[in-house]
């Protein structure tokens, strides 16, 4: 039955039209890349080194990732809760909990294979090679954690209610873009933040070049504490979930 789960959870999420368009989305930072390492070499550009964190920042973990992990996480499951496929599958002789773990899972997935080879590509074009700090593997790493750490909180999401993307949204555009911008603080509550702040851990480079404002294991457990919260509310909401009680 698993199996099964993870079949018809995959063809869901690779079939729409909005995971293609996703998919065209990531090519725009590798464009950007292009343009930088062919496009000439103007003595007022960043260096190869301060140009790939900005532009992996500003493209990947500031938009990308966040909103293929948005769009996969809550499709996984809102979905079905939308069509009315959730009813056939929650009746089920299978555990909720393993429901709702497949679809992490398989939402996870699909957001590292979306951002992951993005980020590399962008990297490696930007540096042409030359990484001795470390920046490609570092913000791989970052960007396929922060995917899980998405795809927990917004799955978990939308077995709470049925406006999860457009909470999602706003926690995206305004929380992220803005608030934690502002406010210090906030910043333990970012998961761009969580991202940045394990890419800065594991390269070398000098705070010229990179630097984010959490350390690397401050990131680390902050990541493991929103993963196991998230699962845990959507692990309940969803056990104790029937059809019409929906916000």
């Amino acid at each position: 039955m698993t199996r099964t789960l993870l079949t018809i959870t995959a063809r869901q999420l690779f079939s729409r039209r909005r995971g293609i368009l996703i998919a065209l989305l990531a090519l725009v930072p590798l464009g950007v890349g292009l343009l930088y390492r062919f496009g000439g070499d103007s003595l007022d550009d960043p260096t190869p080194a301060e140009f790939a964190p900005q532009i992996i920042d500003a493209l990947v973990v500031a938009a990308l990732l966040p909103l293929g992990a948005l769009v996969f996480g809550t499709a996984a499951l809102g979905a079905e809760i939308e069509d009315g496929t959730a009813v056939y599958l929650l009746s089920k002789p299978i555990a909720r909990w393993r429901i709702l773990l497949v679809k992490v899972f398989v939402a996870s997935l699909a957001t590292v294979v979306l951002v992951t080879p993005t980020t590399v590509l962008t990297a490696l074009v930007i540096l042409g090679g030359d990484d001795p700090t470390s920046i490609t593997a570092a913000f791989a790493v970052g960007v396929s954690v922060g995917a899980v750490v998405y795809c927990c909180v917004f799955v978990g999401l939308s077995a709470v209610t049925s406006r999860a993307l457009l909470i999602g949204l706003g926690y995206v555009f305004v929380w992220e873009a803005f608030v934690t911008s502002i406010f210090s603080g906030t910043r333990w509550v970012s998961v761009r933040q969580y991202v940045l702040g394990l890419a800065d851990g594991i390269s070398s480079a000098p705070a010229s070049a990179f630097e984010a404002d959490l350390g690397g294991l401050t990131a680390a457990v902050a990541s493991a504490v929103v993963i196991a919260l998230s699962l845990g509310l959507g692990i309940r909401f969803l056990a104790r979930f029937e059809i019409g009680e929906r916000l």
